[in-house]
């Protein structure tokens, strides 16, 4: 138990025993009278349930009799496991979806590599199951301790700017893990209620990445209770034992989908119509789709042609080709967006662009990261840091070295290049020239592929690795060959084109460096191109998505079922980043107001956990198609809830400014509280729970609307209930 200190996230602890143990029918009620450093007394009642020998129950019962004025507590319960043998902090791996993976370890160092600690603890609303875990791979058992009474209410903590403990009546705490100190079994799982993140964390200060924690307000009469459940298991990985996890916290949530307001194909027609108003094309031909603004006033911000990533350019051209005839659009716009995507690739011996083309000063760039956007219609000699706010002060080494370095991201020259693929594949009279792009990146693939099988993240626009500088394009082989994944599937297409068995040959290597390091060690990353956190490539769920989608692509191919196994695993983990409850949002907030749920989307990343974005969707025909191959239907059910809550918040009703347009992200916890980052006066301030993130990029309507249009073309509907009656059971 912890009283409040103004001064101390912490509070000032004391650890209590129970006084009283009574052995009931089915488990134990244990009693503590307490009187807290504070002086406040009560007693706090934990009725244990066993209901079975690999699970009981816990629900905690607060009563206070006393307390002073302006009195605050927090409760915590650490669960210590006592192997005979013993067991040290990192012989186990942690697991807190989606707020980490494996310790979010990639440097291997035994800390966290974003909070740089071993002591972590996240707010109920950063997890999406409301559980954590921790692994024994020797025992090859698991266990975890979930919170199964969802969180009712949130509000904004009333404190001060800088305050880092403070009262609040929030029914939000923590889940986590940190080191016992013991010297037998230095390991524990661990609860407080309300929330403490600690040592570190991500909610306050980009740089310092204080603690921070609330302390409920407790006067005399006043009672809560809160709920537990702790299970064990046995399973053959930890992929196996998060997915168990995952199950179970279903069962226990029951999460329901979002009903959408209208037909999914009619939000994608607004969608696309959306996006047409956002083509921009200049005197010498340069075209594309250039959305970039705060989706409340649709307002430009730069006339940006974004390839890849964010952009997504060709993607949406094929959409807008593949979209019913009866829709108002104008599919000369999605051919000239082609025709100069294809025109600046065939300037180059590996098909690839510049990643950013600026329409309104004709003057191409490199697409380092969204970080960096400003620079790309930065004019010469233009104040950086008046133009980017303290980010420029914050990666102001990184910013200087990049700005000077032209090359193309691995991902961003795929997406754009397999998009061009299927639309060649798909229209009778489709230009030759599509397939030399294409080809000319598959013969660089074939040429730049490593000895292991990999490739780097990053290329010059000769063809050379980028690895420098370190502190962006990766400082250990999961971060520089984190791409790997992503090339996979249209080496396989190409295979199968130009039936040069070069080209699977080399997916098969791939498949095999992509199975080892990203999914059975799970450390998979580097999906997301920016980062603002400690380390340069984030953990995220589109790193994931892309290993799941090229394992299952080398099964469907290969039949193996090394392939078909590791697919499963990738799914597993993919299928944990989605949202499995309704995380109460501060009322008078802008999502709350609207009525908005967060069941079905999908997180970003590990170290803004909290955050949620709609690009969770396109791993959805991908979990519908393991659904299939394993008769696991739970699969399934995470796709629809996914399709779903990704489709939401789309139109005017919500506050955008046009009936198609739908706002990249939003936050479900709070994040960068107090950092000059996101001041209020910047544009892109405001960004507290239970508000989105200001921005609307191309790549919103792109994956949508694929996602839509690749459930239709592979299963037929993209009706769930008609996609279960595919499921062999």
């Amino acid at each position: 138990m912890s009283a409040s200190n103004p001064n101390c996230p912490n509070g000032d602890r004391t650890n209590f025993s129970y006084d009283d143990i009574q052995k009931c029918s089915d488990g134990f009620t244990t009693k503590c009278a307490f009187t807290a450093a504070n002086g406040a007394k009560g007693l706090v009642t934990d009725r244990w349930t066993i209901v079975s020998s690999m699970m009981f129950t816990v629900r905690r019962s607060v009563v206070i009799e006393a307390a002073p004025p302006a009195a605050g507590l927090r409760f915590g319960l650490h669960l210590q496991p006592a192997f005979p043998e013993g067991v040290n902090f990192n012989d186990l791996q942690y697991y807190a979806p989606n707020a980490c993976y494996n310790l979010n370890d990639l440097n291997e160092d035994g800390v966290c590599d974003y909070l740089d600690s071993q002591v972590l603890s996240y707010r109920d609303d950063r997890l999406n199951a409301l559980s954590v875990l921790a692994y024994h791979p020797q025992r090859q058992l698991a266990l975890s301790l979930s919170r199964i009474d969802t969180p009712k209410y949130d509000d904004e903590p009333i404190r001060r700017k800088g305050q880092l403990a403070f009262l609040q009546d929030t029914d939000i705490g923590a889940l986590g893990f940190q080191p016992s100190g013991s010297a037998i079994n230095n390991a524990m799982l661990t609860v407080h209620y309300p929330f403490v993140e600690r040592d570190r964390c991500n909610a306050l200060l980009v740089q310092d990445r204080v603690p921070w924690g609330a302390f409920r307000p407790v006067h005399a009469g006043d009672s809560f209770s809160v709920a537990y459940a702790v299970r064990m298991y046995h399973s053959s990985s930890p992929h196996d034992a998060v997915w168990t996890l995952i199950k179970e916290q279903i069962g226990v949530l029951c999460p329901k989908p979002v009903c959408l307001d209208r037909p999914e194909d009619e939000i994608s027609r607004l969608r696309l119509e959306t996006l047409a108003q956002y083509f921009k094309e200049d005197p010498t031909g340069g075209a594309g789709f250039v959305t970039n603004c705060h989706p409340q006033n649709g307002q430009q911000l730069g006339n940006i042609v974004q390839y890849g990533f964010t952009g997504q350019n060709i993607m949406n051209a094929a959409n807008i080709l593949h979209a019913p005839t009866s829709w108002q659009l104008d599919r000369q716009q999605a051919f000239k967006v082609i025709d100069f995507y294809v025109s600046c690739a065939l300037e180059s011996a590996h098909g690839f662009t510049h990643g950013l083309y600026n329409i309104d000063q004709q003057r191409r760039d490199s697409w380092w990261t969204g970080l960096l956007l400003p620079l790309a219609y930065a004019k010469p000699g233009e104040d950086l840091e008046g133009l980017m706010g303290p980010l420029h002060g914050h990666l102001q080494t990184v910013i200087e070295s990049l700005s000077r370095t032209h090359g193309v991201y691995t991902r961003c020259v795929l997406e754009e290049t397999e998009a061009l693929l299927s639309l060649y594949q798909s229209l009778n009279d489709a230009p030759k020239s599509w397939l030399e792009v294409v080809t000319r990146f598959g013969e660089f693939l074939l040429n730049a592929q490593e000895p292991d099988g990999s490739w780097f993240r990053a290329y010059s626009l000769a063809g050379e690795p980028l690895t420098e500088p370190q502190t962006w394009f990766g400082q250990t082989l999961y971060q520089q060959r984190s791409s790997t994944a992503t090339v996979i599937p249209l080496l396989l297409d190409l295979a199968r084109i130009t039936k040069k068995d070069a080209y699977r040959e080399a997916a098969i290597r791939a498949g095999r460096f992509v199975r080892t390091h990203f999914v059975d060690k799970v450390r998979h990353n580097g999906g997301i191109h920016d980062s603002i956190y400690a380390k340069p490539q984030l953990i995220d769920h589109e790193s994931i998505y892309f290993c799941c989608r090229a394992l299952l692509a080398l099964y469907e191919v290969t039949k193996s079922e090394y392939f078909r196994a590791g697919a499963v695993r990738a799914a597993q983990l993919s299928a944990s980043w989605v949202l499995l409850w309704d995380v109460p949002l501060p009322p008078k907030s802008t999502l709350a107001c609207h009525g908005f749920r967060s069941t079905g989307w999908a997180g970003c990343d590990t170290p803004g956990a909290g955050y949620v974005h709609p690009m969770g969707i396109i791993a959805t025909p991908d979990l519908v198609r393991v659904a299939q191959i394993t008769g696991d239907t739970t699969f399934l059910d995470i796709a629809e809830l996914c399709f779903m809550g990704s489709n939401e918040n789309v139109g005017c009703k919500w506050g955008y400014a046009l009936e198609g347009m739908q706002e990249e992200g939003l936050l479900l916890s709070p994040w960068f509280l107090d950092d000059p980052m996101f001041a209020n006066d910047n544009g892109f301030g405001d960004r507290r729970k239970g508000e989105g993130n200001k921005t609307c990029l191309p790549w919103i309507s792109a994956v949508t609307v694929w996602a839509g249009n690749e459930l239709r073309k592979r299963f037929g509907t993209t009706d769930f209930a008609k996609l279960r009656q595919q499921i062999p059971l």
